[in-house]
């Protein structure tokens, strides 16, 4: 079914006015602001739950810090008897 909005330009247009910008415009922005809303919402509902299990990331640099051999230390202070 069309928007009240889409509906306003067609019978604009089929009534022979030319500038239809005050239509188009006035559409674009309500499609915009549900756009925004529902973006709102689909983060809104997420933000504050709680993780389900810890996430893939963490595990696998985990594996990656496990997996390397330790690094020999040395000493590096000077050891000349100025």
């Amino acid at each position: 079914m069309p928007t009240q909005s889409a509906l306003e330009i067609v019978n604009a247009l089929f009534a022979g006015q030319k500038d239809l910008s005050d239509y188009v415009d006035s559409a674009m922005k309500v499609v915009a602001v549900d756009q925004i809303d529902a973006k709102k919402q689909e983060v809104g509902s997420s933000m504050f739950k709680e993780p389900d299990e810890t996430p893939e990331v963490e595990a696998s640099a985990e594996t990656e810090v496990t997996d390397t051999p330790p690094e020999e230390t040395t000493d590096e202070t000077d050891q000349r008897g100025d």
